[in-house]
């Protein structure tokens, strides 16, 4: 069985400790982040009224998994038709990091139940109420980021030369969502790395399961 850690020498996809490193340093910054600063920091945004800025609110939108899952299962199956063997994986690889890790996410909002900003600016609660379902009450951890987050990976993984960059413009779309009041400081940092995780893990079963299939990286076709 293939180590899916191990540097590949075919072109295809290979994770190494520095994506896994990546993944997880956010996760560092949840605990900090809702103790010392996710109250202080939502209290900034909207004194700055960050979200009227139409900017910002279309760069927040990229965050929007629906768009993405989409346009991936839309390019796999042109891909597939025009027999675009590598396209096609990577299409499919987009779509099942962005969709699973949506997923869990989704699971965890759930488990949670962390308050929205809007609670704490209409009624001064800042919590958690496990277990609920609602809006207001689903804000950990941030769908948005944790589309991000796979994004983000996904990019790099695809343009490893570029990986940084693509990782830093994630780091700047999960912001946005601090900015519009969605969500607090430690929702989007969770959510980052619950993407990238989700990334990763794609291509840790694919290479274990599917080897000869892995997607080839820095190209398309």
């Amino acid at each position: 069985m293939a180590d899916p850690n191990r540097a590949s020498v075919d072109g295809s996809v290979a994770l190494t400790r520095r994506h896994w490193i990546v993944a997880f340093a956010p996760l560092a910054l949840v605990l900090p982040a809702h103790f010392l600063i996710d109250e202080r920091v939502a209290h900034w945004a909207r004194a700055q009224s960050l979200h009227k800025s139409a900017a910002i609110q279309a760069a927040t939108e990229v965050g929007e998994s629906t768009w993405w899952l989409i346009g991936s299962a839309v390019l796999f199956g042109g891909f597939a038709l025009a027999k675009w063997h590598n396209a096609a994986r990577w299409a499919f690889a987009f779509f099942v990091a962005v969709a699973g890790s949506g997923l869990a996410g989704n699971i965890l909002k759930l488990i949670f139940g962390k308050s929205r900003p809007e609670r704490l600016f209409e009624a001064g609660f800042f919590g958690f109420t496990p277990f609920s379902y609602g809006h207001d009450v689903n804000s950990f951890p941030s769908g948005h980021a944790t589309t991000f987050g796979a994004l983000a990976m996904m990019f790099a993984l695809l343009f490893p030369r570029f990986g940084w960059f693509f990782l830093a413009l994630g780091a700047c779309g999960i912001s946005t969502r601090v900015f519009v009041q969605a969500h607090y400081v430690s929702d989007v940092c969770a959510g980052f790395s619950l993407g990238m995780l989700g990334a990763l893990m794609v291509f840790v079963v694919w290479r274990r399961r599917w080897t000869a299939s892995v997607p080839l990286r820095g190209r398309w076709v």
